[in-house]
């Protein structure tokens, strides 16, 4: 695992490093249903850097791909978002739909998981890469192709000049992923989200795929936040992590600090569920027991208590006071909302 040196990612603290592109402060998602009001992401704060990656993990449901989806815009309209969502200083929430139309795809893009969903089967790969350059940019459909057929070489799809010409269905998974990243990329946008981008991908690509962001993001200084479930993937590529549970924010630091300083149960029992080459081998991984809460059933107390495994060293307090993120000793910054005082393993 890489030691990254750590930059504060609370829209409020830059600790010297360089000012965020990306700056999102105390996001709230909210679905209007038939049941009433749903709970999706409740006071979410991160920011990211030029040419550094910010990663949000967690259980499905914990909220990591709405927040994302609240960042762009891309909502359906039965949501509710509140917050301030800064992109190079300018604020995006409460933009027209053409306003965000102009931006999404040119300035800040979203790397869909499923790549095939991702592409229109009727049209060739070269062609829709054009059409993702012409949206933003008045060229000729020649210039546009010219420029598809260099972003798909860029990305490593071979014989990019015939294969620009083939259709979805003709490409591997891998392939495909390729295609949709050269998409994201062809019109050098300052932020690239990729939700869960090597999902369904055999180990050996998921490693290309990843490998082929981090080349990107040094070549062009893109600013990435990775949205994944995959803590290997998460410890070899991310500066900065957040770890979500419920639609809440449970720890958040260094991606070092996470790895090697967990300070809430939650993110102790992740990291137990995976092999890990840095720690003594075990006979069995660790599983975190139970189910996580269905959305908007947690109303008091700490949504991690019934499956939290140190809850009878707090007590009632856990039941009772819901837990706000708290600094944590250590350096850089480093934050868990947990009432436990000292680090999950040590109190055993």
């Amino acid at each position: 695992m890489p030691d990254k040196t750590a930059n504060n990612q609370a829209a409020t603290h830059y600790n010297g490093s360089p000012r965020p592109v990306l700056e999102v402060a105390d996001l709230h998602v909210t679905f209007k249903t038939e049941a009433g009001l749903v709970p999706a992401a409740s006071g979410i704060d991160f920011s990211v850097a030029p040419g550094r990656t910010f990663a949000i993990v967690g259980e499905s449901g914990s909220g990591k791909s709405v927040s994302s989806a609240a960042v762009m815009g891309l909502l359906p309209p039965n949501a509710d978002v509140r917050s301030e969502v800064l992109l190079d200083g300018r604020e995006l929430i409460g933009l027209s739909s053409e306003e965000l139309r102009r931006i999404r795809g040119n300035d800040i893009v979203l790397v869909f998981q499923d790549a095939l969903s991702a592409l229109n089967p009727y049209y060739s790969v070269g062609w829709q890469v054009a059409e993702a350059y012409r949206l933003h940019h008045d060229v000729s459909k020649k210039e546009a192709l010219k420029r598809a057929v260099r972003m798909l070489d860029l990305v490593g799809i071979p014989s990019a000049e015939q294969r620009a010409k083939a259709y979805p269905h003709e490409f591997s998974g891998g392939m495909r992923q390729r295609v949709v990243i050269a998409m994201a990329l062809v019109n050098d946008p300052k932020v690239l989200i990729a939700d869960e981008p090597t999902t369904a991908l055999d180990v050996t690509v998921q490693a290309q795929i990843m490998r082929l962001l981090e080349d990107v993001q040094a070549e062009f200084g893109t600013a990435l936040v990775l949205i994944s479930h995959d803590l290997g993937v998460v410890a070899e590529v991310a500066d900065d992590v957040l770890v979500m549970y419920a639609g809440r924010a449970a720890e958040r630091g260094s991606v070092k600090d996470l790895f090697h300083r967990a300070a809430h149960p939650y993110s102790l029992g992740l990291l137990g569920a995976m092999p890990r080459v840095d720690v003594p081998p075990r006979p069995r991984l660790a599983t975190i027991p139970g189910s996580p809460p269905s959305p908007g059933s947690i109303t008091t107390g700490c949504p991690f208590q019934p499956r939290c495994a140190y809850a009878h060293l707090v007590g009632e307090r856990c039941i009772t006071e819901r837990p706000e993120l708290t600094p944590r000793p250590g350096e850089g910054y480093h934050e868990a909302a947990c009432h436990l005082g000292r680090r999950p393993e040590v109190m055993l």
